[in-house]
């Protein structure tokens, strides 16, 4: 950093070549003159780019007690800088339209997928496409690692830090809702600790400007490598397409602003998340479990703006690798969510008995769970055996509850339209609009039934027989239908057994020969 005297003769070499025609004519030869001109002790000077991302073309002049650099392109209307800034303008607005900025410590290529992925959708499909890319880059490793070993280099965070480890873990003992509530206040927090200079009743606008301003003054200082250079280079309008670090600081400010920290009646976005309406409780769509994500790695983010605010770049744009506090921390959380899981089916049983679904929490109703199961016992247990046994199989999407999926099979001249409920116990409207379309009605047989009768793994539901359809599984890979029907109270089962596969007409045959003798009496379990 040179001095105030070296910077006033700095600034009027600049002026001279103001002057020019053209700063294209700006030589070494040239400066070098004028350097001595104003009497600057053993001035050389050279051409090169500089800037770490994007360098300015400039004569970089060095003379006892400092440096400086001479653009040789102006601060606006340069044709590749017009393009390089279009381009960022353009990229954040992506990053506005995800309701995100952009990130630290995630890879380009990652980054770039990411954006092409939502440049072409509705908003909506948008922050679905990001929450979907993010839930395997925000993994729960990588969240361990910004709350033990990133946040802790930071003074404003230092309080914060075991708040953060208590929701992180808080969120995967089921108690989402409350630990994504608990991380909100924390970011106005930290900000207001970060900008302490200022008056604690500072509006947050001016608090964000303050700091994410200082933070992009350092970033402006470091792609310059220290040198004197004329304030129009080293503000964020020239920058922005210039330097990585002041878009990523310059988008974390536009969300702060537009997203986090905007009136409620501003707010235009779709994860609720903004501090008014938390505050307010005008709305409870901030419950939404990305969130927790989204908080964990905009706090991290703080911690970056204040080591490029007091410029100790204390916390590195680098993640770093995963020590053992992380570990611990990561381990823990692991722990935490499989234990919960093993609840989870555990509540999910005990309600089915009662012919219910597990009621919906604010920021869990289900449907995660129930798709998850669904999905798993189809596969396993209806399309594999089916295809084992030389049957095409087309799957359909579960339905938005995750209630149902649709299974079509064939083969040769025949063809099978069957559907796999998630229970017996499901709405009798789904029911009948299943049968108009699909041969069998299948469901899942509850844990406590398959504890006891490890080979059923299927339903078919035939109250006008009289009964239950069961298939299944023979050990020589082959299906097996049990029609379990009632008489007098008592179950009786009745076997036969289908090579191949679940034949709609075989069905019909059995039910024909077997049980007609009982008088129908319809039950489901």
């Amino acid at each position: 950093m040179s001095s105030p005297d070296l910077d006033s003769k700095f600034k009027g070499i600049w002026l001279r070549a103001l002057n020019e025609p053209s700063l294209e004519n700006l030589t070494p030869e040239l400066i070098v003159e004028w350097a001595n001109s104003k009497g600057l002790a053993n001035p050389v000077a050279t051409a090169r780019g500089v800037g770490a991302f994007h360098p300015t073309p400039s004569i970089v002049l060095e003379v006892d007690g400092g440096k400086a650099c001479f653009p040789k392109i102006g601060a606006f209307g340069d044709s590749s800088w017009d393009a390089r800034r279009r381009a960022k303008e353009d990229e954040a607005l992506l990053w506005k339209k995800v309701e995100w900025f952009a990130p630290l410590w995630l890879p380009m290529g990652k980054i770039h997928e990411m954006l092409a992925a939502v440049r072409h959708c509705t908003n909506e499909r948008a922050v679905e496409l990001f929450d979907y890319h993010t839930s395997t880059l925000y993994t729960l490793a990588f969240k361990a690692v910004c709350i033990a070993q990133i946040m802790p280099l930071a003074r404003s965070l230092q309080e914060i830090v075991p708040l953060a480890r208590e929701a992180y873990l808080g969120f995967y003992s089921g108690y989402k809702a409350s630990s994504i509530a608990a991380l909100i206040p924390a970011i106005e927090g930290s900000l207001t600790r970060i900008v302490a200079d200022l008056s604690p009743d500072a509006p947050a606008p001016d608090k964000i400007d303050h700091a994410v301003n200082r933070a992009i003054r350092t970033a402006a200082d470091l792609h310059f490598e220290g040198m004197w250079v004329p304030s129009e280079y080293k503000t964020v309008e020239y920058l922005f397409g210039q330097d990585e670090r002041v878009f990523a600081f310059e988008t974390f400010r536009r969300w702060l602003k537009d997203f986090f920290f905007c009136n409620t009646d501003s707010y235009q976005g779709l994860t609720w998340l903004n501090r008014h309406m938390f505050a307010h409780g005008t709305a409870s769509s901030w419950q939404q479990q990305t969130n927790l994500s989204r908080l964990l790695v905009a706090l991290t983010t703080l911690a970056a703006i204040e080591s490029w605010y007091d410029a100790s770049h204390s916390v590195s744009f680098g993640l770093p690798g995963m020590n053992d506090d992380s570990k611990l921390l990561w381990q823990q959380a692991l722990f935490q969510a499989d234990a919960q899981m093993r609840l989870k089916i555990i509540k999910q049983d005990l309600y089915q008995k009662h012919g219910r679904l597990v009621p919906e929490m604010p920021t869990d109703n289900g449907v995660t769970l129930r798709s998850a199961i669904l999905s798993e016992e189809c596969m396993r247990d209806l399309v594999r055996p089916l295809r084992d046994a030389g049957w095409s199989v087309e799957v359909s999407e579960r339905d938005e509850k995750a209630l149902y999926m649709k299974v079509i099979a064939s083969h040769e001249e025949r063809r099978l339209n069957m559907a796999l409920l998630y229970s017996c116990a499901t709405y009798n409207g789904i029911y009948r609009m299943l049968a108009e379309k699909c041969d069998a009605i299948l469901y899942r047989v509850p844990h406590t039934i398959r504890n006891h009768s490890p080979m059923a793994f299927l339903c078919m539901s035939v109250p006008s027989w009289g009964g239950n359809l069961h298939v299944h599984s023979s050990t020589n890979g082959n299906l097996k239908l049990t029609l379990f029907v009632w008489r007098g109270g008592l179950r009786t089962e009745q076997y036969l057994p289908c090579i191949g596969v679940v034949d709609l007409q075989t069905v019909r045959d059995f039910q024909v020969k077997n049980v007609q003798q009982f008088s129908p009496r319809a039950r489901l379990h």
